[in-house]
């Protein structure tokens, strides 16, 4: 929760207009947020079409059955490439960390940080990983 903080007028209205000009500027929109696509609940923040185009993506490029484990993926579109991704209570198995990892890759190129929660992976992080940024 996040807690409510004063502030003067005049830089609430800044940080309501940046955060406009921001949402604009992160892509074509689609007409809803998010949806159920086989089986997993997919999310953008300001639902920007192409986020939820490469969440479907990712879903199809992992193992079905690793897949099936998921229950949600949300795209941070204001951090751009950084997804949080809920495993489904009493599915975590290790080998599922790797799997979301090359299905991103394989799909959307690389990441900017994968967050992975739920029943037993609570807070766990995958690192940022783009394979041009090394040798």
């Amino acid at each position: 929760m996040v807690d409510d903080i004063e502030m003067p007028p005049e830089l609430a209205e800044t940080l309501y207009r940046q955060n406009e000009i921001d949402r604009a500027a992160a892509g074509q929109k689609a007409p809803v947020s998010g949806f159920t696509y086989k089986g997993v609940r997919l999310e953008s923040r300001w639902a920007v079409l192409r986020e939820l185009e490469d969440m479907k993506r990712i879903v199809d490029a992992m193992p079905e059955l690793m897949s099936r484990r998921l229950e949600t993926i949300w795209c941070d579109s204001n951090a751009g490439a950084t997804y949080s991704m809920t495993v489904k209570d009493r599915l975590w198995i290790p080998d599922l960390k790797w799997a979301i990892s090359e299905a991103v890759v394989d799909s959307v190129g690389g990441h900017n940080g994968v967050t992975l929660d739920g029943d037993a992976p609570a807070g766990m992080d995958i690192d940022p990983y783009w394979p041009g940024d090394y040798p």
